[in-house]
């Protein structure tokens, strides 16, 4: 929730200080130069805990990045304006001319804790009309003045710790400061300014993390820099390597066609390689990571989740966003390629529940006519400002576009790919046709021979009589499961990702034997079912003696 109306777009930084008030590298160096050559104007700022709480949820959850803080003190006002006039201006001429070689530095300090941050003072506001909510006016003290800062450090108790109990400063001794009143201090108290600098730089290596959890807040490019979006390039070689997986035949060609021009569901039992194939066709396709999101369903997924909804965030109501509101506003930025949401286990997920606008948006399996519906920019708006970064940044760039008659640009630079398991059917959801439309089903199975054995026996340093009891081992238990399939329940066979596990252990193994490879085998089946363990062995047991009758 945005406690102060701020100006948004209707201010710009002069050219002198955008390199320092930006969330980057260029901002840190610049921050560090300034305090290394002493070019600076130490001010200390002090307060309860009550107080600063409120300041720090400021830069948190309301103009992300600054915090504010106010004075009631008559002569700490006039002190703290002459200061500032004298730092940013040349108030010795006739007239004010903006001057950038020295900043006003703020302290911050809990009482009774220590420092808990420091950053630039940036603008001070008189204001008698309102009063910051977070600040108790008691004994007649009206906040009347108003410091915005720019944060570049927060203890790491604050950056680490969502409960704010928990809050804590560092204690330092700033010599020639005052820890009684809020001050700025003259450019002659050597003392002030040398015990601020050294404190600053004991913690430089924090500033970066800290401006990089305002940005993570953030959601994206901050303002300052936010005309000149970062592009990010999807477009990657399009090599795959799957000589460790086993796939259906014309598996790889189709997948690669169908998710150039649509979504596409990978379906079969699990350990069939499914979620890898998945993973590395993103990663080929786009050669980046920034590039794709992984996201496993679960029961208690609801439309929230997946695009987005009402959520309590401090106490107060948001509109928090979903996965495909964060795939929207990361497909914008795509300048090239594609960018994948890939939601593994999709089944484990209530359809009705999480999926239902989404069959909205993806009408139909051609990107041309996917859209979103108005209704949601609609439901988005109504929260005003009680939304996500995520979310302000989403509707941002639906407006921009829309414009132009392109909102649904970065909709067609969308893709997701979906595994379902068709196993644990007992445990799962139904998907039904609506939504099974949208996508190019692709069907995973298990081999019926040894297949996927062939293709990695040969890299294990194993005998070939080891190899060849194995291959006879796995061949004849696969059979024999296969053909008991129509009697079971569920489906249950020994699945690639089995056998690889299986051979990655046992040739590790110093003793081994064809009875050492059963006792690994069994531990990797990747099931607690006792039936389906049980039968695994009763096969195993008429495989051995099988070959034991043609010896």
């Amino acid at each position: 929730m945005v406690i102060f109306s701020v100006y948004g777009d209707w201010l710009t930084v002069r050219d002198a200080f955008k390199n320092l008030l930006g969330f980057s590298e260029e901002a840190v160096s610049t921050f560090l130069d300034y305090v290394q050559n002493g070019k600076f104007i130490p001010c200390l700022f002090i307060g309860s805990k009550e107080h600063w709480i409120e300041s720090i949820r400021y830069s948190f959850e309301g103009e992300i990045g600054y915090t504010l803080w106010g004075s009631a003190d008559k002569s700490s006002i006039s002190g703290i304006l002459s200061r500032y006039q004298m730092v940013y201006l040349n108030t010795d001429k006739s007239r004010y001319i903006p001057d950038n070689n020295k900043i006003l530095i703020a302290m911050l300090y809990m009482t009774g804790s220590g420092i808990i941050g420091f950053g630039v003072v940036t603008d001070v506001e008189m204001d008698a009309i309102r009063n910051f909510k977070g600040w108790k006016e008691v004994s007649g003290k009206f906040w009347v003045l108003r410091f915005r800062i720019k944060v570049f450090w927060l203890h790491e108790s604050i950056r680490k710790n969502k409960d704010i109990n928990a809050w804590t400063g560092e204690s330092y001794e700033l010599k020639g400061t005052n820890s009684q009143a809020n001050m700025c201090y003259s450019q002659e108290n050597n003392d002030a300014i040398n015990s601020f600098k050294s404190f600053i730089l004991s913690k430089k290596d924090e500033i970066k993390p800290t401006l990089d959890l305002y940005l993570s807040l953030l959601g994206s490019k901050p303002k300052e820099v936010e005309e000149n979006k970062k592009e990010v390039i999807c477009k990657g070689a399009g090599q795959i390597n799957v000589n460790d997986l086993y796939l259906p035949p014309n598996a790889l060609d189709l997948i690669l066609s169908s998710v150039k021009r649509t979504n596409v569901l990978l379906v079969g039992p699990p350990g069939t390689g499914k979620t890898s194939l998945a993973v590395r066709v993103a990663k080929s396709l786009t050669g980046n990571d920034e590039c794709y999101e992984v996201a496993t369903a679960n029961s208690l997924w609801f439309r929230r989740n997946l695009v987005g909804g009402e959520s309590i965030r401090g106490g107060s109501v948001i509109w928090k966003s979903g996965l495909f509101i964060q795939a929207y506003v990361n497909a914008y930025k795509v300048k090239e390629g594609n960018y994948f949401l890939i939601i593994d286990e999709i089944n484990r997920a209530d359809v009705d529940k999480a999926f239902g606008e989404l069959i909205t948006i993806f009408s139909s399996p051609s990107p041309d006519e996917w859209s979103i519906p108005r209704s949601l920019i609609d439901e988005i708006k109504s929260y005003g400002d009680n939304v996500d970064s995520t979310a302000k940044e989403f509707l941002r760039i639906y407006e921009d576009l829309k414009k132009e008659n392109r909102e649904n640009e970065p909709l067609r630079k969308m893709r997701i790919i979906a595994t379902m398991n068709l196993v644990d059917a007992r445990n799962l959801f139904y998907i039904g046709d609506a939504l099974a439309r949208r996508f190019v089903i692709i069907k995973f199975d298990y081999p019926e021979g040894t297949e996927d054995l062939d293709k990695l026996i040969d890299r294990y340093n194993l005998r070939d009589d080891e190899k060849n009891e194995i291959r006879n081992l796995i061949g004849c238990l696969r059979a024999k499961l296969k053909k008991d399939e129509k009697d079971a329940l569920v489906k249950f066979n020994v699945s690639p990702a089995s056998i690889k596990t299986a051979l990655d252990i046992y040739s590790s193994l110093e003793n081994k034997g064809i009875d050492k490879f059963i006792e690994v085998l069994e531990s990797t089946l990747g099931t607690l079912d006792q039936k389906n363990i049980s039968r695994v062995k009763s096969k195993i047991e008429e495989c051995r003696k099988g070959e034991n009758r043609k010896i």
